[in-house]
């Protein structure tokens, strides 16, 4: 009797695992793993490479290279990378993605829309958060060919004071 049992939560089981999820496009986890390294920290190892120019720009190429075409790296780390985690460790904060959504651009191919909500905080006090919007562009190969950013919610504002 138990051996029926068993063979029938067996068989149950195997059913119940048979539902297949969709994998989610790579392009829109591209999209979250980046926002996640630009707004999370300032970590030790982003702090250690503001003194250390070899050691941020292995902390850059490890976090975002992968991820971008060769020229929108480069614009990406001048223009983008560095700007909100250097202004929360200069204002003693630390940033924490809370949420993140992504979606196709259903208009234009390649191009998705995406608002991260960012927390912010110092040492657990004073909790704020900031829903940050924009857009990126994928290439033919899969690499983000462009990002901007429509709307930081007052982000760097906070960040500054």
């Amino acid at each position: 009797m138990s051996l029926l049992l068993l063979g029938f939560i067996l068989l149950a089981g195997g059913c119940s695992s048979s539902v297949k999820s969709t994998p989610e496009d790579k392009n829109i986890t591209a999209i979250k793993t980046v926002l996640k390294h630009q707004f999370t920290g300032p970590t030790a190892e982003f702090i250690e490479g503001l003194d250390n120019t070899k050691k941020l720009e292995q902390y850059y190429e490890k976090s975002y290279k992968s991820f971008f075409t060769e020229d929108m790296y480069t614009k990406f780390i001048s223009a983008h990378a560095y700007d909100y985690l250097l202004m929360a460790h200069n204002s003693e904060q630390q940033l924490k993605v809370d949420q993140v959504s992504v979606e196709s651009d259903k208009t234009t191919e390649g191009t998705y829309k995406f608002k991260v909500v960012v927390l912010y905080d110092t040492e657990g006090t004073n909790q704020g958060s900031a829903e940050v919007s924009g857009r990126v562009k994928f290439n033919k190969e899969g690499k983000i060919a462009s990002i901007s950013y429509l709307d930081d919610g007052g982000l760097s504002t906070e960040l500054r004071n």
